[in-house]
C-alpha cells in the first residue's frame, strides 16, 4: 500500500468516523429534547421507554460501527507499516543509484577537465617543437585515470542508475557513449604514453649521434686550421686572404661565440631546463655557412685538400642528420597538434560527449 492510498483511507474513515459523531450528537440531542426537566443522567424511562430503548439501541449500533471502523483503521495502519519498509528499501535503492551517478558525473568532469589540461600541455609541446626541433622538449603525458576508474564502476548498478533516472532524451544512448569514450581514453592515453616516450628516448639518441658527429666536425676544422696556421708561419699577412684559412677561422669564432654565451648562462645559475640544448644555432651559423664556404670554392675551381673534403662530408653528414631530427621532431609535433584537436580540445567529439553527459548527469543531481 502506498502513501496516497494509506492517506486516502485514513481520511475516510476519519471522515465517517467523524459523521457518525455528529449524528450521535444530534440524536442525543433529539432524545433529550423528549424527557420533560431533563438533567445529565436523568432520563425517564418510566414514561418515555419506547424512545430510551429505541436510543440505546441505536447508540449500541453505532459504536459497535464505530468499533469496526477503528479496527479496520488498524489493520490499514499495519498494512501501511509492512508497505512502508518496502518504500524504505526502494528508497535506499534509489538513494544508492544516485550515489553511483554522482560519483560517474565525478569521474566524467575530471575526465573532461584533465583533457583539456592535456591539451593545453600538448599544444604548447607542439608550439616549441615547431619553434625549435632540435630543442630537446620535456614535455609528458601524463597518466589518466579516470577512464579506468569509469570502467570499474559495477556497469549493472549503473545502467540501473540510467534506468531509474533516465537522463537526457536518449538515455541509452548516453550510457553506451559513457563507456565507448572511457575505453578510447583508457586505450589512447596509454598508446599516446608509450609512443610519446618512444619518440623521446628516439630524439635523444638521435641528439646524442648529431652531437658526437658535430664534435668530430668541430675537432676536424680546428685541426685543419691550425695546419694552415703553421704551413703560412705563424702571423704571416698572407694568412688572412687564405679564403679556405677565412671559411675555417668563421667556423671556430662563431663556435667559440656560442659555447661560451651558453657557458655563462650556466655560471649565471641559469636552471639546466631553462639552458638552450639546442643544436639549431649550430647548423644554421657555424655548419651551413661552412658547408656553403668549402662549396663555393669547389665550385670556383679550387681543388680541395684531403682535409676539406673530409670536413665537407662530415658537414655533409651533421646537416643530413640534424635534418632528419628536424623532419622526426615536426612530423611527431604535427601528429601531437592533430590528436590534441581531434580528441582533447573542447571541440573535441569526443569530449562534447563528455560534456553532454556531465551536463544531464548534474540536471539529476541538482
Amino acid at each position: 500500500m502506498s502513501r496516497r492510498q494509506f492517506h486516502i483511507i485514513l481520511y475516510c474513515i476519519l471522515g465517517v468516523i467523524t459523521l457518525i459523531l455528529i449524528f450521535l450528537v444530534i440524536l442525543s440531542l433529539d432524545a433529550a429534547n423528549e424527557t420533560l426537566n431533563w438533567s445529565f443522567f436523568n432520563f425517564d424511562f418510566t414514561t418515555k421507554d419506547n424512545i430510551i430503548s429505541a436510543y440505546g439501541g441505536l447508540l449500541s449500533g453505532i459504536l459497535s460501527f464505530i468499533t469496526i471502523m477503528f479496527v479496520v483503521l488498524d489493520l490499514v495502519y499495519q498494512r501501511r507499516q509492512a508497505t512502508f519498509q518496502e518504500e524504505e528499501k526502494i528508497e535506499d535503492k534509489k538513494s544508492e543509484l544516485k550515489s553511483a551517478l554522482g560519483v560517474v558525473q565525478i569521474y566524467v568532469d575530471r575526465l573532461y577537465e584533465a583533457n583539456l589540461t592535456q591539451a593545453t600541455t600538448a599544444s604548447e609541446y607542439s608550439a616549441k617543437e615547431f619553434k625549435d626541433s632540435t630543442e630537446m622538449n620535456r614535455m609528458s603525458f601524463h597518466p589518466n585515470t579516470y577512464p579506468s576508474l569509469i570502467l570499474k564502476l559495477d556497469n549493472t548498478l549503473v545502467y540501473n542508475a540510467f534506468l531509474e533516472f533516465k537522463p537526457g532524451k536518449d538515455w541509452k544512448k548516453l550510457y553506451a557513449n559513457l563507456y565507448g569514450v572511457a575505453d578510447f581514453y583508457d586505450k589512447s592515453t596509454e598508446e599516446m604514453m608509450q609512443k610519446h616516450k618512444i619518440h623521446l628516448d628516439k630524439k635523444y639518441e638521435h641528439s646524442i649521434r648529431v652531437s658526437v658527429i658535430l664534435d668530430d666536425l668541430i675537432d676536424s676544422v680546428s685541426e685543419a686550421r691550425n695546419e694552415i696556421i703553421t704551413a703560412y708561419g705563424g702571423d704571416n699577412p698572407q694568412l688572412l686572404t687564405d679564403t679556405a684559412f677565412q671559411i675555417l677561422n668563421n667556423f671556430k669564432e662563431a663556435t667559440v661565440m656560442i659555447t661560451e654565451a651558453r657557458n655563462e648562462q650556466m655560471e649565471d645559475g641559469v636552471p639546466s631546463s631553462e639552458n638552450s640544448t639546442s643544436i639549431s644555432d649550430f647548423r644554421v651559423n657555424i655548419v651551413s655557412p661552412l658547408f656553403d664556404g668549402i662549396m663555393t670554392l669547389y665550385r670556383q675551381g679550387n681543388s680541395l685538400s684531403s682535409q676539406l673534403n673530409n670536413i665537407l662530408s662530415k658537414a655533409q653528414i651533421f646537416l643530413r642528420q640534424s635534418e632528419k631530427l628536424i623532419k622526426d621532431s615536426t612530423d611527431y609535433a604535427s601528429h601531437i597538434e592533430y590528436y590534441t584537436k581531434e580528441y582533447l580540445s573542447a571541440e573535441s567529439v569526443y569530449q562534447k560527449k563528455l560534456e553532454e553527459i556531465n551536463s544531464e548527469l548534474v540536471k539529476i543531481l541538482m
